[in-house]
């Protein structure tokens, strides 16, 4: 028996643990306690016990347990295998369904109960084996609609959980759905039709009278797996996703019911070997047959095959047979996976009437419809100029998500190359196919590094995608960063290579913000996609390429992978399109089909953008600004023109930021390009003034031959001098405080609280040799 995602979303009901005790019936022969009988907390700490085994215990498993109440207000209950119960939910206030299917009571071994030193003070002796049932609407997993009515639940094909005892609230009724089944029932009182595989999305008919019947008739001692249920018959038939469902043909193609498996799953590949071999020999022996047939009927030619094979009969008479190979499955980063998810197809984004619809209700005037669809904001359908991209980034993710297997895909580009937004635009997509049952169902999570308080809070946020909780409908759980880890660790460490659950991809945008002097949290994420049975898709999103090599140490970077795609910032020619094929879609169901800006006009704003950073956002923002070009053409009612541009531009250089960067002293701008050296060779905001101060000093040596630069290397105090004035003037910051105040001035941080952008461009206007020295193409 393995264990699944489950096992960590009940808790003990501290009012039924209280006041409640318990008597066995129908005991069963008694066993060696095995590690999955154990709660996942206990497991953990069984595991970092130094002398405590399995071996100092033993499990009695049983049939049926009375509860007895000391509370007047509490009833007597009993509980049996085959029974349906509600059970405590740990994340919602709804309690689960489940059945039970076991029961065990763990117990020391004679001799064994008087060592101080083991366990067995924290081991929950109680324990009831139930397989769980999934209540229709309750998680935010992307897959396919399907109408249900209240109280209805799906039971799931694989879903063990070990809980304890105390975790079983009452008895509850699983009845069978029909045409005529109502919409309002009790509250404990549930319908079901369907069994459901959360791995694949796919849904199979089940007549639970006749299952539960079934198992309870024949129920073994002790064995769990056979309340799985086997899809390994229905799946065959299912040749290919991309068929629309609907609740009457949603299961066309299942008519069978799905079989309950009797055997476990080794038993399982060991008649999948067994049943190759036989094909083989059938066919060796066909061929045998054929030969001798074409020999009797085929003159000398069949003469020698017959000698032949009697030659070899006569010297071979004991024959080896012959070793059945069995593939192997390639590990997620490998060549043979990377080349496999080729062959699934990658079509275009979907263009939906609904991000069209405020458009459409505009309106009819050109120039505050080129304002809507210019707005950065504004993401259309599909996103130009990134084809290559969004096809890479689809085919890896489409790839894992159907292997069912995890990995890392590592995105860099500098700012406004559209990474996010083509990542958005794929899970979308992904979306869209999932719902119409073109890809197996998941769930989605975006963790930005800078909204996030600190970096330790990624693992609520990924907690919660985990167990399919909805935080936009029931808010966010009150799960700390420690208990979420602890629940983590429990999921992917010990339960992972049966987890049954959907898979989960991670968006980890401003990577860099979340990389911490240990680089746990970023050793975590990308750690855990490559354990067996994870699931778990991690899109790493960062601005620079090589921030792993310069960053990460070499543990974090081995758990990374070979997948790497890199946002080249954008050309004149494409920010040109970019900016016309919103233009077009503000046509679109518009009468006029004026325009608001020249050609010439839109290529001059991309040439000075393209020239420095390559954003999409800038040239964006200097094209549509209220407060600037269209603005100022509007009331005139005339077309925007390279006089405009130039004025909007101006406008937005020269700020009071800007006009002082300017007239900055040489060694202030040094220093200033020193600090965005720093910061794009380390990918951290924060350095200390030792480093900065080592930089300047290179810069300065690597500068010193041009004309205007001084010939005398600065000391250390004329350094901080600049320092104190670039800090004075709010350029740059420096740790202060009273912990810092103990630290010396070399190891205290510094910070750049300006926008780098705008230094950058500030130092590249006035002097053309930072283009190469900061990055930027001349």
């Amino acid at each position: 028996m393995r264990l699944t995602r489950s096992q960590q979303t009940t808790e003990v009901d501290a009012k039924i643990a209280a006041h409640s005790t318990y008597i066995r019936g129908g005991d069963l022969p008694q066993r060696t306690t095995l590690y999955d009988d154990l709660l996942p907390s206990e497991r953990v700490e069984l595991a970092n016990e130094a002398h405590d085994t399995l071996s100092n215990y033993v499990t009695t498993p049983f049939t049926e347990i009375t509860r007895k109440s000391k509370n007047k207000s509490m009833s007597q209950s009993l509980f049996r295998v085959g029974e349906t119960v509600e059970i405590k939910s740990a994340h919602s206030p709804k309690p689960m369904v489940a059945v039970i299917v076991s029961f065990h009571e763990i117990s020391h071994k004679d001799g064994a109960e008087e060592d101080e030193n083991l366990l067995g003070s924290r081991i929950s002796p109680l324990k009831a084996i139930v397989h769980r049932f999934e209540l229709a609407g309750s998680t935010a997993v992307h897959r396919i609609v399907r109408p249900y009515v209240k109280n209805e639940v799906y039971y799931l094909v694989k879903d063990v959980l070990s809980t304890d005892i105390s975790s079983i609230l009452r008895h509850c009724k699983v009845s069978q759905k029909v045409d005529e089944s109502p919409n309002h029932v009790a509250s404990s009182e549930y319908v079901i039709d369907s069994a459901y595989d959360p791995t694949t999305g796919l849904y199979f008919p089940i007549r639970w009278d006749e299952f539960l019947r079934d198992k309870t008739t024949t129920h073994q001692a002790d064995r769990i797996a056979q309340w799985n249920i086997s899809t390994h018959g229905l799946l065959s038939s299912i040749s290919h996703r991309g068929a629309q469902h609907d609740s009457s043909s949603e299961n066309s193609g299942h008519d069978d019911e799905a079989t309950m498996s009797e055997d476990d799953d080794d038993d399982d590949d060991i008649d999948e070997v067994v049943s190759e071999g036989e094909q083989m020999e059938e066919e060796e022996l066909d061929e045998i047959h054929a030969d001798s047939n074409d020999s009797e009927a085929g003159g000398i030619k069949g003469s020698n095959k017959k000698n032949k094979r009697k030659r070899r009969n006569d010297t071979d008479t004991t024959r080896t047979p012959k070793r059945q190979k069995r593939a192997t499955r390639p590990t997620p980063h490998s060549k043979a996976a990377l080349k496999a998810r080729r062959k699934f197809k990658i079509r275009p984004p979907t263009v939906t009437k609904q991000d069209n619809s405020t458009l459409y209700a505009m309106e009819d005037d050109p120039f505050l419809r080129a304002m809507y669809t210019l707005h950065v904001g504004e993401r259309p359908d599909t996103l130009p100029c990134r084809d290559d991209e969004y096809v890479t980034i689809f085919e890896n993710v489409l790839g894992l998500l159907q292997e069912t297997s995890g990995g890392c895909i590592y995105i860099s580009g500098v700012p406004g190359t559209g990474k996010t937004a083509t990542v958005h635009t794929i899970i979308r997509e992904l979306k869209i196919m999932a719902s119409n049952n073109e890809c197996n169902p998941f769930t989605f999570v975006e963790i930005n590094g800078l909204r996030v308080p600190e970096p330790s809070a990624a693992y609520p946020l990924l907690w919660e995608a985990i167990v399919g909780h909805d935080a936009s409908v029931h808010g966010h759980l009150r799960v700390g960063p420690k208990e979420a880890l602890r629940n983590l660790i429990v999921h992917f460490g010990l339960g992972s290579s049966e987890n049954s659950g959907p898979a989960c991809i991670v968006l980890m945008d401003e990577l860099d913000q979340l990389v911490t002097t240990k680089q746990d949290v970023v050793y975590n994420f990308f750690n855990w996609p490559n354990l067996p049975g994870s699931k778990l898709i991690v899109l790493a999103v960062a601005n620079t390429h090589d921030l792993p090599e310069r960053t990460l140490n070499a543990k974090v970077r081995s758990r990374l992978g070979m997948i790497r795609i890199n946002f080249a910032p954008y050309t004149k020619i494409q920010l040109v399109e970019i900016v016309n094929t919103r233009l077009n879609r503000a046509r679109e169901g518009a009468s006029s089909t004026r325009a608001v800006i020249k050609p010439d006009a839109i290529l001059y704003a991309a040439t000075r953008v393209g020239g420095v950073s390559g954003d999409a956002r800038r040239v964006l923002d200097i094209c549509r600004d209220p407060r600037r070009t269209i603005e100022r053409v509007h009331s005139k009612g005339r077309e925007a023109t390279i006089p405009d541009i130039m004025q909007v531009i101006s406008l937005t250089q020269n700020t009071p930021t800007a006009g002082y960067i300017a007239q900055c002293s040489y060694h202030e701008k040094t220093m200033l390009a020193a600090a965005l050296m720093e910061i794009r060779w380390t990918g951290v905001e924060e350095f200390t003034w030792e480093k900065l101060r080592s930089r300047h000093l290179g810069l300065f040596q690597q500068l010193n031959t041009h004309d205007d630069a001084p010939r005398r290397t600065p000391s250390e105090e004329q350094l901080s001098s600049v320092l104190d004035t670039l800090v004075s003037a709010g350029l740059l910051s420096v740790e202060s405080g009273a912990m810092a105040n103990r630290k010396a001035l070399s190891d205290r941080k510094v910070v750049m609280t300006v926008e780098k952008q705008e230094v950058k461009r500030v130092l590249v206007e006035t002097n053309q040799r930072w283009h190469a020295i900061l990055g930027i193409d001349a």
